[in-house]
């Protein structure tokens, strides 16, 4: 049996996010397309051995901590207890997504957690049984469980996998990811947006819809940087459409066939920064 493998944990970003409403329990209700792309973390799991079940962890970020308030490390307690794991269980994290970035970084680093045990257990597990761990853990991490492009409701933890989902659709999303160096706090993103509901401007349609982001008017509202961002994709040759992802803080350009990500890479930095994070990106494929 495997006692260590090494995962690539995939970001996210939303294709359009809805808000369509407010629950009983005080989140918003959400229809937002995610997709997971080719940027994202790198994890090794190892099983310790038996006899001490318990979790240790490290990271390569010494800002980042490598401790119960871990998503990385909270998926694989939750995993420990749920299925009566007798060994320990050592985590080793790469960080290379953004924090606070609207990316789900965290969230896939938890969902590839639970992905990794249950291959090195053998635990007889299915998607749907490790989705209600992810659940527990956050809105967004079910849907990196199933690693696909899925539209997701509710909190955003109820994920239909998109069964039609083309070569084209595919092609379409591909573009560069940035990322200013600062966070945007996604409660805050949700209370400002609670204080004057109104939605997103609508983006060019795609073969898997239009773009949109209900979080985009109050986030632009206050992070100046993002909305002078979005605004100089459009205006960059190849380019077919731009957005916030999730709450922010990154941003997307999607480029049309034949676009340059490398050239529009370095454009990007010699107009905003040269050590921004600026990294193209492709939809991600298990």
């Amino acid at each position: 049996m495997l006692k260590k493998i090494e995962v690539f944990a995939p970001a996210k970003i939303n294709l359009y996010l809805k808000i369509v409403g407010k629950r009983p329990d005080g989140f918003h209700a959400l229809e937002t397309l995610m997709v997971p792309i080719t940027v994202g973390d790198l994890l090794t799991v190892s099983l310790k051995g038996e006899g001490d079940p318990s979790v240790t962890m490290t990271c390569d970020r010494a800002d980042l901590p490598a401790d119960p308030t871990n998503l990385a490390w909270r998926a694989a307690r939750l995993f420990i207890e749920r299925f009566g794991i007798k060994e320990g269980v050592d985590i080793a994290l790469t960080k290379r997504v953004p924090v606070g970035a609207g990316l789900g970084g965290g969230s896939s680093d938890g969902a590839h957690v639970l992905l990794a045990l249950r291959q090195l257990t053998g635990v007889a597990a299915s998607d749907a049984d490790l989705a209600e761990i992810a659940a527990r853990l956050g809105s967004d991490v079910p849907f990196f469980i199933y690693r696909r492009p899925a539209l997701c409701t509710g909190r955003g933890e109820i994920i239909e996998p998109v069964a039609a989902w083309s070569g084209a659709d595919t092609e379409a999303v591909q573009g560069l990811l940035v990322h200013p160096g600062f966070g945007v706090p996604t409660p805050w993103a949700y209370q400002t947006y609670a204080q004057n509901p109104q939605p997103g401007s609508q983006g060019p349609e795609f073969s898997f819809g239009a773009l949109r982001n209900d979080l985009e008017p109050p986030v632009f509202s206050k992070y100046l940087w993002l909305p002078t961002a979005k605004e100089w994709f459009t205006r960059q040759p190849g380019v077919v459409g731009a957005m916030m992802s999730g709450s922010g803080s990154s941003v997307f350009a999607l480029l049309g066939k034949g676009g340059d990500a490398a050239a529009l890479a370095a454009a990007f930095r010699k107009e905003f920064g040269e050590n921004l994070f600026a990294e193209p990106f492709k939809v991600w494929r298990p």
